[in-house]
């Protein structure tokens, strides 16, 4: 008598917690060892007579255990076995003009500490690009999203590096994507401008070819070769440093001037110390 009493005050101290916590478990454990795990979303009702625990299911099925053959009962986020693995049903990649948006999601979750979002341009190096937090523990779909707005190049690869809580990871399957080829060549405007030392420079390719992107003084002297290789179509991204080029520049005007095919460009940067 006093075993089912125990019990009897679990399941008491059990209706009063449930609320309190977000787990989804309930895990019987018998006299001899064995578990049972019922899924709590999935019972409509628990009753009990001096003898017998009735659990009653959606599916309208009941289960009646002997309340002498329980020892314990408590609930949880895991079923007491194995945890659950953080499930990935979906990821995908789309592109709207330079913005690429990735979303995936999941159906389970545990220790799930984030997701490292990984970019390959072409050139078999992943690159981190981003980080995503996880939900930690969840036995409900959760969706995720990122956008990167990429350079140098038109097809992007992308996967998942799923980090648990504990440090462990495993990588998502590759998703490729393909943006839009630029229309037309184009050489645009430094920034910042002025700047010290260093500054960004962006040019478009519509398609294959060599390239060279050079910075000469007011003199017509080159003081650095930024770009001279075949590139593919797409759009690009060069920082220039100042400090380092022509071991050191001086504060004052200078040419960047870039050529592909039959298109040449140039535009004026200005260093200030």
């Amino acid at each position: 008598m006093k075993h089912s009493m125990n019990v009897l005050n679990t399941l008491f101290m059990f209706f009063f917690s449930v609320q309190l916590y977000s787990q989804t478990y309930l895990n019987v454990l018998y006299t001899n060892s064995s578990k049972k795990t019922i899924d709590i979303p999935g019972l409509t009702k628990i009753t009990f007579n001096g003898t017998n625990i009735l659990f009653q299911l959606i599916s309208s099925d009941v289960a009646t255990d002997g309340i002498a053959t329980i020892s314990n009962i408590t609930f949880g986020a895991s079923n007491g076995g194995s945890p659950l693995p953080v499930e990935l049903v979906s990821f995908i990649a789309t592109a709207d003009q330079k913005t690429i948006t990735l979303s995936w999601s999941t159906a389970t979750e545990v220790n799930n500490y984030g997701f490292e979002i990984l970019r390959n341009a072409q050139n078999d190096k992943w690159e981190k690009i981003g980080f995503v937090q996880g939900h930690g523990n969840s036995n409900s779909p959760k969706a995720y999203s990122f956008k990167d707005t990429p350079q140098n190049g038109t097809r992007f690869q992308y996967r998942l590096k799923q980090i648990d809580i504990n440090g462990k990871y495993e990588y998502s399957d590759v998703v490729e994507v393909n943006i839009e080829s630029p229309v037309n060549y184009a050489l645009k405007q430094n920034y910042p401008n002025p700047f010290n030392p260093q500054t960004k420079i962006e040019y478009n390719l519509p398609m294959d070819g060599f390239v060279t992107l050079k910075v000469f003084d007011v003199l017509g002297r080159e003081v650095a070769s930024l770009v001279n290789e075949n590139k593919k179509a797409g759009s690009y991204e060069v920082m220039f440093d100042g400090s380092s080029a022509g071991g050191g520049l001086a504060s004052g005007v200078y040419i960047c001037k870039m050529s592909s095919a039959n298109y040449s460009s140039s535009i004026k940067m200005l260093m200030l110390k």
